[in-house]
């Protein structure tokens, strides 16, 4: 092939035949090639002459080139995030005095509501045992499973669970009060 440039004529071989395996599968440093290639030039007729570029990065206003640094890379370094994540539930302790109808759910009766409410802390009172020791290994408790406040909820009645523990407890608890008060 020849090239016709401004002055000066090339001539170029194209292979047309194609590269054996020995070639093909050639392992060679980037230098070893750079070398090979300017060889390659200097056996053409006419001899030419390859410059390959040094390695450069642009400036950031993109009008220079500057050299890269030759030393080992140092990564950028980053200072590290943090995010806080806030469940949608709360725990805390065990609440035995809770009143889920009129302190959580916000029901109101009337002028019967300090009567209802004396009434359940009497009872909370005197089944104090069978609360604490219904579930003894447990000792939170959590909002996930109730209600969000402000939703319509009915008004319920939220019995006590059968518990051999919180009997044997309350049992224990009303024989130590005879036991004290004949």
């Amino acid at each position: 092939m020849n090239i016709q440039g401004d002055d000066r004529s090339q001539e170029y071989q194209v292979q047309l035949d194609a590269p054996g395996p020995m070639r093909l599968f050639r392992v060679e440093s980037e230098t070893e090639l750079h070398e090979r290639m300017r060889q390659e030039a200097l056996n053409r007729q006419p001899p030419d002459r390859i410059e390959f570029p040094t390695y450069t990065t642009q400036t950031p206003d993109l009008r220079h080139f500057v050299p890269l640094p030759s030393g080992a890379f140092e990564g950028r370094q980053f200072p590290p995030n943090s995010e806080t994540v806030e469940p949608a539930y709360v725990c805390y302790g065990r609440l035995n005095f809770e009143q889920i109808n009129f302190e959580r759910y916000g029901w109101d009766l009337g002028f019967v509501t300090p009567f209802v409410s004396a009434g359940e802390f009497c009872l909370d009172v005197v089944t104090l045992p069978y609360h604490c020791f219904t579930d003894p290994c447990r000792h939170f408790d959590c909002s996930a499973g109730y209600c969000l406040p402000g939703d319509p909820v009915p008004l319920l009645i939220y019995p006590p669970g059968i518990s051999v523990t919180g009997g044997v407890a309350e049992a224990a608890g009303v024989l130590a009060m005879m036991a004290i008060f004949p």
